[in-house]
């Protein structure tokens, strides 16, 4: 006998006698004495949640890494926001330092497309007959509608927007001839 605890009966180097049958041993256990190793419960429910967070995750974010180069409508509202405050605080003021204070009689020779394109006293150099190049909107694609709402006052230029456009707008406070009176700028 071997003074090893841990040896089976026999002579060293002897493998003990087997009862005939198989416990389907495998490469890291060729004795087969490891009984009941298979995959258990907790294993396979590790393994299908670790599967199902990186398909999750795979969904939610692939659309992300699309995304710089697909178009949507978030310029449109910066444009929209910024030909606003153009208008309101620039264009059509008679002093740069009353912004929101709209001078009427440029405000009505900017809207009238048939007039003269400018006053001497006018903040613009084109009326709205050319309402994308006075605003600085470069892009082709987008299209600009400016109104101007105030009591029984209400000046446009631009065409309308269509139905079931996306419709970006943006809206300032102003004074027009002393009254209350709103800058509605629409891009689409």
């Amino acid at each position: 006998m071997s003074d090893d605890p841990w040896s089976s009966e026999g002579s060293a180097g002897e493998r003990p006698e087997r009862d005939g049958r198989d416990r389907g041993g495998d490469a890291a256990d060729p004795g087969g004495d490891a009984a009941g190793r298979g995959q258990t419960t907790i294993d396979y429910a590790v393994g299908v949640s670790v599967f199902l967070l990186v398909v999750a995750f795979v969904f939610a974010f692939a659309p992300s890494l699309t995304a710089p180069f697909t178009g949507d409508a978030t310029d449109a509202v910066v444009v929209a926001d910024r030909s606003a405050d153009r208008v309101a605080n620039d264009l059509l003021v008679e002093d740069p330092a009353n912004p929101a204070v709209l001078n009427a009689t440029c405000t009505g020779a900017f809207f009238d497309t048939d007039g003269p394109d400018r006053s001497d006293d006018c903040r613009y150099d084109a009326n709205a007959s050319d309402l994308k190049g006075t605003l600085g909107v470069i892009s082709p694609a987008r299209t600009v509608n400016v109104t101007v709402v105030g009591g029984e006052t209400t000046l446009a230029a631009g065409p309308s927007p269509p139905r079931g456009a996306d419709v970006s707008v943006a809206r300032r406070a102003v004074l027009l001839d002393g009254a209350d009176a709103s800058v509605v700028v629409r891009v689409w």
